[in-house]
């Protein structure tokens, strides 16, 4: 656990505890009173040994130390704090309830809480050693429960170094005073306080919680075998019967479902199903249709999870302007007062030149921009191309440079050079078959990944559009310069009469557009209400989905 985020919890979470002391308690039986410093004794005693080793197992749960426990009990004398029958109780249905947050609940030693709980309110003797364990067990639940909840189970840096979002803490707010909710009776409320403000989370848990009840009323996505053909509209045979039977778990009605022609009604519904699953909404039932039709409803309820905790991973204070990458669905969205203002799609990195997940801030836009050639894409893919032909570089107004001296590449014996051994550098000029297009987006990174035109206009109407080397190419970069330079009086008009010049010049905005890079393989459209899934082309979701489900 941070340092930064364990010091926010000790503060608004739980100091300060009171407790009274046996001192005060003189008209207590005698054993109790030995009960009592039994108890706080033993807590003393496993605090300091947690303290020491940094980790020790009470009653067979694994309790990893840190700062926050130490003080929780230090501050209280090593007194017990879940006296009370009722928070213990609010404790389960808490911890229970992390289900629903996509956690998962046996992390919080829900199993032992709940037999410890059944214990105590049969009248089962429980040793005072296992009551003083008991305690810092509950206690190490809620905090790392809340600390999940607030920054998320899984590392995010740990998996992507590329990562710099800023993370949630927790406010400086006497309504997370653990201590209150104590005395209050009002624990269960801590979930509530503590998850993600994001609408994206809570549209998320909501379609959690609707599939969930779904699976847990019998309901489910029965296989369905690939029928060697793809289905189309017309088609009479057996298979779309079936495929008619099937696609009505989904939700859709048919007027004669019984019939086995592909009609089109049949074909609406298919249409529908592809879009809300990130395929090419053609209403030709092919092999792509049909393993998204077999994805289980475990399948989509792991997808959700995974997308709540991407959520839990970033700050909620979101800008009043951003923009935002979705790499996942390949778009761009411009979002003012966190509404969408503009949107449009992109292209993104090959599956082995990913386009990498992080925040920047937007500068300036460059229009007629000139392309230095990255050195990988140069000696790897144009070396051996320039070995073959002689005017490659001419034909695509590239010139060539050796320092800032311009050569004459016929003067060039490229045979001579490797990967490993060009010397040169390689600089396409401006115009309308330079790589970037005709206008560019600048905001400092050191992926050197940005956003830019294309003349490669074609990959924007396929569905899947993985294919550059990690920048994103912008469908309609005119209007997004237009977006972004509006105030300072750059309309249509006036960014066509800067391209007519043919010259590279760059406009700063008036102030920085925060941009966010995203890989969301779900979320609710807002305009349909649909919870939409796309293929998770990095195969980032598997790590995430390990992570979360691997034992803390």
């Amino acid at each position: 656990m941070k340092k930064s985020t364990l010091t926010f919890l000790v503060l608004f979470l739980i100091y300060p505890i009171q407790f009274v002391s046996p001192s005060h308690n003189s008209n207590k039986p005698k054993a109790r009173i030995q009960d009592e410093k039994s108890v706080q004794e033993g807590i003393r005693e496993y605090i300091d040994q947690l303290e020491g080793s940094g980790s020790i197992k009470l009653s067979k749960q694994k309790i990893i130390g840190n700062p926050v426990l130490t003080k929780l009990y230090s501050d209280a004398d090593y007194q017990p704090v879940w006296v009370n029958a009722r928070n213990r109780k609010d404790l389960v249905e808490l911890l229970e309830g992390a289900y629903f947050e996509g956690l998962n609940p046996e992390d919080y030693h829900i199993d032992y809480i709940r037999e410890h709980g059944r214990k105590l309110e049969e009248g089962v003797r429980v040793s005072m050693d296992d009551y003083a364990m008991a305690d810092i067990i509950m206690s190490n639940a809620i905090l790392t429960f809340a600390f999940h909840m607030i920054q998320g189970k899984v590392n995010a840096e740990a998996l992507d170094p590329n990562w710099n979002y800023s993370q949630r803490i927790v406010p400086d707010d006497v309504e997370f005073r653990l201590t209150q909710r104590l005395e209050t009776g009002t624990l269960k409320e801590v979930a509530a306080r503590i998850r993600p403000e994001l609408p994206m989370y809570g549209k998320l848990r909501r379609w959690f919680a609707k599939l969930d009840s779904i699976q847990k009323a019998g309901g489910d996505i029965q296989p369905i075998e690939y029928p060697g053909i793809a289905l189309r509209p017309g088609d009479s045979l057996p298979a779309v019967k079936a495929l008619k039977n099937h696609i009505t778990s989904y939700g859709f009605e048919f007027s004669d479902p019984e019939n086995e022609k592909f009609d089109e009604e049949l074909e609406e519904a298919i249409r529908d199903f592809q879009m809300i699953n990130g395929l090419d909404a053609d209403g030709i039932c092919g092999k792509a249709t049909y393993k998204a039709l077999n994805v289980s409803l475990d399948e989509r309820l792991d997808i959700i999870r995974v997308n709540m905790e991407r959520c839990r991973w970033i700050n909620n204070d979101l800008p009043g302007e951003f923009l935002l990458v979705n790499i996942a669905d390949y778009r761009l969205y411009l979002f003012r007062d966190r509404n969408i203002d503009y949107e449009c799609r992109v292209v993104v990195g090959k599956e082995f030149h990913e386009t990498p997940v992080f925040s920047s801030d937007i500068k300036y836009v460059v229009f007629n921009p000139t392309w230095t050639v990255p050195y990988s894409i140069a000696s790897k893919e144009i070396l051996p191309k320039l070995k073959k032909d002689p005017n490659y570089l001419q034909n695509r107004n590239i010139t060539l440079l050796k320092g800032k001296e311009e050569i004459d590449p016929s003067t060039v014996d490229f045979t001579q050079y490797s990967q490993n051994s060009f010397p040169f550098t390689l600089r396409q000029e401006p115009g309308p078959n330079n790589a970037l297009g005709l206008v560019k987006f600048i905001f400092p990174n050191k992926h050197a990944v940005y956003l830019h035109d294309t003349p490669s206009k074609s990959y924007f109407e396929k569905t899947d559009r993985a294919f550059s080397h990690g920048c994103v190419r912008v469908k309609d970069p005119f209007i997004l310069a237009e977006q972004l330079l509006g105030d300072k009086g750059y309309d249509s008009e006036k960014i066509a009469e800067v391209i007519k010049t043919k010259e590279m010049k760059n406009v700063y905005l008036s102030k920085p557009m925060p941009v966010m890079i995203m890989y969301w393989t779900c979320y609710e459209n807002d305009k349909d209400g649909m919870i939409y899934f796309f293929r998770d082309i990095y195969g980032r979701d598997k790590k995430i989905l390990t992570e979360l489900n691997r034992d803390r």
